[in-house]
């Protein structure tokens, strides 16, 4: 198995990554509502039954909106990387460049495709960014509550690193459903899956 290619098409936004053939691109502001979709369905819709990524009973209200994802491709330091199938919107993250660290976010796979490897080729993607970026570490933040995902991270070698904040509610996140909930900070070294 070969490891992940990068290829350019033009400026650094088209970039196309290639981890184990599942190509991860950027996407555009005309991916908004498939990906605000797909993260919708993956952390609060009822297909995120499906998955084990939900956080239905922690949270509620909306994950993200069109808007946002729009936002968030065009800022700077910031880029949606999403990877698709014949049905649509597959699985993505937000990668952001920020105080020295490429920070990971919005990291969902459609619910009935999760555990076949497609969110690890989507880390392995964010990981070629923030190495282009010449950052030292990824970043991600993780709800306290959520035994299992931290699990997934720390056997993808992240680390919690003793930060946390009180899970905050705004519009763009949602409304806690339980009192007291954290997010806990986990970094690992940028590296490249072999």
């Amino acid at each position: 198995m070969s490891g992940p290619v990068m290829t350019r098409s033009g400026p650094p936004e088209a970039l196309v990554v290639h981890p184990d053939g599942q190509p991860v691109r950027a996407a555009t502001v005309d991916d908004a509502e498939a990906v605000a979709a797909l993260v919708h369905a993956a952390y609060r819709g009822e297909e995120s039954h499906e998955g084990w990524t939900t956080e239905v009973g922690l949270v509620a209200g909306s994950r993200t909106d069109a808007d946002t994802v729009r936002a968030l491709v065009e800022a700077p330091d910031s880029l949606v990387l999403l990877a698709e199938d014949d049905e649509g919107a597959l699985a993505c993250c937000h990668l952001t460049r920020h105080d020295g660290h490429a920070y990971l976010g919005m990291f969902a796979v459609r619910p009935g495709h999760q555990g076949q490897g497609i969110g690890r080729r989507v880390l392995d993607a964010a990981s070629l960014w923030a190495r282009a970026w010449g950052v030292p570490d990824l970043r991600l933040s993780v709800l306290d509550q959520r035994h299992e995902l931290i699990a997934w991270y720390e056997r993808r070698d992240f680390v919690l690193t003793g930060e946390s904040e009180p899970f905050g509610a705004t519009a763009e996140i949602g409304r806690p459903l339980r009192e007291g909930l954290t997010l806990l900070t986990m970094s690992r070294p940028v590296r490249l899956e072999d």
